[in-house]
């Protein structure tokens, strides 16, 4: 009994360790991208963002089916032969789904982004392939990198790639570069050298293991045995993209990229801060997941993350429902505060969404594709049912509104099903999180008085919500194990 105690304690520090070494490169990555976005956003106005952020939205729509999902299996077999088969598989697969973009793109490119009302598209269709095939191969690296565990290098390469990329935007903006093709090349930049980094790093390792599963027979056995990843979760996944881009899309196609490029700022912000901890958390759940399903402790495993999880989203997420609108205007410029506003109506999807879409890595770790399948249908069909109201009704408030409403019913649904099948207790979740809930809803209801009063300017406000948020954060810290052992602050 005593060992299996301190074995649970030392998979807590491996499992903090990893997480922060993910942690700090994530950390140093958003950093640099939060301070320089708000000079960027005085360069760039929303309408530029708006194209830009079509162009990128077409290509994560395409990234996801370009390994045919086969980068997830890479973490499943028990042997290194076996996942390099795996690896390779998805190299492959890659090669013939670029091939076929190239064409597609070559005749029928101006078309496609004049559906989407950015007729200053037309001229950069062919870069949509090249950046497909650079993310496809990150995506093939960075699971292979995360079945080997090296955890440092992918910290290093996300910080290097957010570096790059935003150091271009800013760079090209002062050189008079105003354009949404800046945007384009920045993140063509940042891309390529995250890529380079981790295909140099792998190589370097692991040469030998890949030369030895370079078989057509082990390839071929590998893509039978996996094959529910291209045959339902490819298609899944697909969805679940299409329904994260829609609103992009949509309200470029409906208004304008400039409402595109308000959405567009106003969610990353909402993701960036998360990304801190939510996209460290997911590849290291993941993989420590495939393990916890063969020993048996998956249910105390999701106990712990999930109320972690919710004990760190809930308190951002409320204060930015409160201040929204007034801490983008202050911080990005005037012209941005809409920005605000709408993340202020996704506020509290964000909070679920958070939780459950790291929750929903135990789809894979339990191969329950056909629940994801179900549930990606239904998550694109109310998300599309939601913007298309608003476009036809002329009102984007109204689109993101019902957005916000049908999002909070499908993620809550699906994180529900996901944790309970995986044997956790939602009464131990609770009893973990019930007291960051309520110091949470009290801090917000404070700040939300104090907005509501009219006696303090709006930047004293603004200035108060961060100063709940900074108290918040040191009171988790020190008073919450659990949360310093997962993410390594301790």
């Amino acid at each position: 009994m005593g060992d299996s105690v301190e074995s649970q304690k030392n998979d807590k520090k491996s499992f903090g360790r990893d997480v922060g070494k993910l942690v700090t490169g994530t950390i140093i990555a958003q950093a640099v991208g939060i301070c320089l976005t708000p000079i960027i956003t005085r360069i760039f106005s929303p309408d530029i963002y708006g194209v830009a952020s079509v162009f990128i939205s077409i290509v994560s729509i395409l990234t996801v089916i370009s390994c045919m999902r086969y980068e997830l299996a890479i973490l499943l077999p028990k042997n290194q032969k076996e996942a390099g088969g795996v690896f390779l598989a998805c190299i492959g697969v890659l090669l013939c789904f670029t091939a076929v973009l190239i064409p597609v793109f070559l005749f029928f490119g101006e078309g496609i982004v004049n559906i989407f009302n950015t007729p200053e598209l037309s001229p950069y269709v062919l870069l949509i392939p090249l950046l497909v095939f650079i993310d496809g191969l990150y995506l093939a690296l960075r699971y292979w990198n995360t079945r080997n565990k090296r955890f440092g290098t992918q910290a290093a390469t996300q910080a290097l790639q957010s570096i790059t990329g935003s150091g271009c935007k800013l760079g090209l903006g002062l050189v008079g570069q105003i354009h949404a093709l800046s945007l384009i090349a920045a993140q063509i930049a940042g891309q390529t050298l995250g890529t380079i980094i981790l295909l140099i790093r792998g190589l370097r390792a692991d040469f030998a293991i890949l030369k030895e599963s370079c078989s057509l027979s082990n390839i071929k056995s590998q893509m039978v045995r996996y094959r529910k990843f291209p045959l339902i979760d490819t298609w899944s996944n697909l969805m679940n993209v299409i329904s994260w881009q829609l609103p992009v899309l949509m309200l470029s196609g409906f208004f304008s990229p400039v409402i595109a490029g308000l959405y567009t700022l106003g969610f990353s912000m909402i993701q960036m801060p998360m990304s801190f901890i939510g996209g460290s958390i997911r590849q290291v759940f993941l993989q420590r997941g495939a393990v916890a399903k063969h020993d048996g402790t998956l249910p105390q495993l999701t106990e712990e993350i999930c109320s972690v999880l919710i004990m760190v989203a809930v308190m951002p997420f409320l204060l930015l429902g409160v201040v929204g609108g007034n801490l983008f205007g202050l911080v990005f410029g005037s012209e941005w505060y809409e920005a605000g506003v709408f993340a202020q109506i996704l506020a509290l999807w964000a909070m679920i969404w958070f939780v459950a879409s790291i929750m929903s890595e135990l789809i894979y770790v339990m191969e329950f594709q056909g629940f994801g399948f179900f549930y990606n249908v239904l998550n694109l069909s109310t998300r599309f049912l939601s913007l298309l109201i608003g476009g036809i009704v002329g009102n984007a408030y109204l689109g993101l509104f019902l957005f916000m409403i049908s999002g909070v019913f499908v993620y809550g649904f699906m994180g529900y099903v996901v944790v309970r099948r995986s044997g956790a207790s939602f009464a131990v979740i609770w009893r973990n999180v019930q007291k960051a809930v309520l110091a949470s809803v009290v801090g917000a209801g404070l700040v939300f008085c104090l907005s509501l009063s009219g006696v303090l300017p709006e930047w004293v406000v603004c200035v108060a919500a961060v100063g709940v948020g900074v108290v918040y954060v040191g009171w988790l810290v020190l008073k919450e194990k659990r949360v310093r052992e997962y993410l390594g602050w301790g």
